[in-house]
């Protein structure tokens, strides 16, 4: 017996197959796919013949039904060749006769639709639950109401810091145009009594040299040179010809680095040591993971390719090369910065040092990143002592053929943006952050650069660590996976600096407190949470330097 379905959406309401009076659908049945109401399925459809027999479901499951399912063609989850035969609810997983024989005799084995069924049930139950914890959540929902901000105190917190971030700026304003004012007045007067000394010493040149030439003119006796050369010898510069230049004053702009920006930050940083490895270097300087898990480290005069493997560093090759900066390419070469012009290679098969395509040159390269879209970008400066500062200080962005697209020197009022570049490390939003360290003592702080160049922040560190007996000394500089940044320090505890991808504060983390001393250089795992710390050693120890492998979160 069959019975057509007559419901469809914009149609009149579906009445039971049977009375068709009835509207309210309870049930529906499989094997004569008729739709009956509650009454009808027990006085009709249960005289049927064989009704006994037949599937009969909720109106509810109407379209998850797929009427019989063929479980043949289901697969062994462990020999993929085999088919599957049963269900083992012990182990929650479908099984072939080899599974059971080796693993699962004795185990809870049932036909695979009552396994079916079983998994059915369960989704059945967790989807009940959901709804309920879903109407729960809206109850919830419902009871929060406007929160009046005036009277929260993060809230009125957070407006005093931005007030008096307002003052400061101002005061500062304020100050410093007055510095300008009197630097003017000085200049002004240096530069008028300049101006009229330039300006009359250039005419008195001028006619010291009318004097020599007519004299030299008039002893040569060479009547043509007279009539040729009088016009000339006789024009003399004026004095109102002569331009000493000008005084101009350039005004600066107002931007998120000068005032601060708003951002939603979880202080809950955590770092927890997984694994630790002693070295055979007195300091690991630079520190790079290579796609097969080595590591390269150096301490600026050895650099060495070691392989973590338990507790226990095994050296698997040493170069005695002076190191100023490194980086891993995805291939597994190694770039690094040797105090030149060119960026050296060490390729990852062969370990056969040469020259690479990235030239900078006459610049010489003294630090090197490698962005997550393969661009190189190399700090450099002049030939020359390092200090006092003279010559050029720039970073130069560099594509995968070694061709030059940016380089960041100046800002836009024409000052030089960097002193000396220690270290390098970009985000995912384009910025470009940079250590750069201002004295021979390493005095420095961080700048971060949008892709146009322009300055978003300059970090100095923060007053809770950093005073003039303790000043603010970066050395390296890593982006987190949650594209945060992370900046270790030296001359001060075991201090993190992490800030957000604009270069503003989020928080300190001390890990000396976890039993991390003298962090130096950094480089995360390819598990992205793990995170490698390279240290040095106290003054005075004659130890050798640790390598930490830690998990890090909250960052």
């Amino acid at each position: 017996m069959a019975f057509s379905q007559s419901f469809k959406r914009g149609q009149a309401p579906a009445t039971c197959n049977f009375c068709e009076e009835d509207t309210k659908i309870k049930w529906k049945c499989v094997n004569c796919d008729v739709l009956m109401c509650a009454k009808c399925k027990d006085k009709i459809h249960a005289k049927l013949k064989n009704s006994k027999d037949h599937n009969v479901i909720d109106i509810k499951e109407v379209g998850i039904y797929q009427g019989e399912l063929d479980f043949s063609v289901l697969k062994c989850e462990e020999h993929t060749g085999q088919s599957a035969v049963m269900f083992c609810t012990s182990c929650d997983r479908l099984v072939c006769t080899s599974c059971i024989s080796k693993i699962h005799n004795g185990h809870g084995l049932v036909e695979i639709s009552e396994g079916y069924n079983l998994k059915l049930e369960k989704l059945k139950t967790e989807k009940t639950e959901a709804q309920k914890q879903l109407e729960e959540l809206t109850k919830e929902k419902e009871k929060v109401s406007p929160v009046d901000i005036k009277d929260n105190e993060q809230y009125k917190d957070l407006i005093r810091k931005i007030e008096a971030q307002n003052i400061e700026i101002k005061t500062s304003a304020d100050k410093y145009s007055e510095e300008l004012k009197g630097e003017l007045k000085k200049k002004w007067n240096e530069f008028q009594v300049g101006k009229a000394t330039k300006k009359l010493e250039k005419v008195e040149d001028n006619l010291n040299k009318l004097i020599l030439n007519v004299e030299a003119l008039i002893k040569s006796k060479e009547a043509d040179k007279v009539f040729i050369e009088c016009k000339k010898l006789s024009t003399v510069v004026s004095i109102d010809d002569i331009d000493p230049g000008t005084i101009s004053f350039l005004p600066g702009q107002i931007s998120p680095y000068n005032v601060g920006s708003l951002q939603v930050v979880s202080n809950a940083v955590n770092v927890r040591i997984v694994k630790k490895f002693l070295t055979d270097i007195s300091k690991v300087v630079y520190l790079s993971l290579c796609p097969d898990n080595s590591l390269w480290i150096s301490d600026q005069n050895v650099l060495e390719k070691v392989k973590p493997a338990e507790h226990k560093l095994t050296v698997e090759s040493t170069f005695n090369i002076g190191v100023y900066g490194m980086a891993v390419t995805p291939t597994g070469d190694l770039l690094l910065a040797v105090d030149g012009p060119v960026l050296k290679q060490i390729c990852g098969r062969t370990e056969q040092l040469t020259d690479s395509i990235y030239n900078a040159r006459p610049l010489n390269i003294f630090c090197v990143h490698l962005t997550k879209d393969g661009k190189v970008i190399v700090g450099v400066k002049s030939g020359g002592k390092a200090w006092p500062v003279t010559g050029r200080r720039a970073i130069i962005v560099m594509n995968q053929k070694g061709e030059h697209e940016t380089i960041y020197e100046y800002d836009k009022n024409n000052i030089r943006i960097f002193t000396y570049v220690l270290g390098i490390t970009s985000t995912d939003n384009g910025n470009i952050c940079v250590v750069d360290k201002l004295t021979d003592d390493y005095r420095g702080r961080v700048v971060v650069l949008n892709r146009d160049g322009d300055i978003l922040q300059i970090y100095t560190g923060h007053h809770e660590v950093n005073n003039e007996d303790k000043p603010f000394k970066p050395v390296k500089i890593v982006t987190t996976p949650s594209d945060n940044i992370i900046v270790t320090v030296i001359n001060i505890e075991d201090i993190f600096h992490i800030l957000n991808n604009c270069g503003h504060l989020i928080t300190l983390y001390n890990v000396g407190a976890v039993g991390i001393p003298s962090p130096y250089s950094l480089c995360f795992t390819r598990t992205t949470e793990q995170l490698y710390i390279g240290c040095t050693r106290k003054v005075g120890s004659s130890q050798k330097a640790m390598i930490y492998e830690v998990h890090i979160s909250g960052c």
